[in-house]
């Protein structure tokens, strides 16, 4: 896996892909992670919703090309997709205070 090489797969990728990929991968980890908070909130109606967008989103997610790569294995999956994680953990407890 090194770095060398991750590093070379970077320098291969055109930089709209990747950017792309990081937002889609950003967008999966939110959605799921919106999931967990209204499921803790029983709020029904927003669980319905999230799980409802997140479902469709999944169908995007599974039917694109799989990661081949170091850089999207380690890095481009990850990394967005932890990050989107903890953004919707945050936004959704604030979302739910305001409702």
């Amino acid at each position: 896996m090194g770095l060398k090489n991750i590093r070379r797969e970077y320098r291969e990728h055109d930089l709209k892909e990747l950017r792309v990929a990081a937002v889609e991968n950003f967008v999966y980890g939110f959605l799921g992670s919106i999931l967990v908070v209204f499921i803790a909130q029983r709020m029904d109606v927003m669980v319905l919703l999230a799980y409802m967008t997140y479902y469709f989103y999944v169908g995007k997610v599974i039917n694109r090309p799989k990661y081949v790569t170091s850089l999207g294995k380690f890095i481009m999956f990850p990394v967005p997709a932890a990050l989107g994680a903890f953004t919707g953990y945050k936004l959704a407890y604030l979302l739910s205070s305001l409702i």
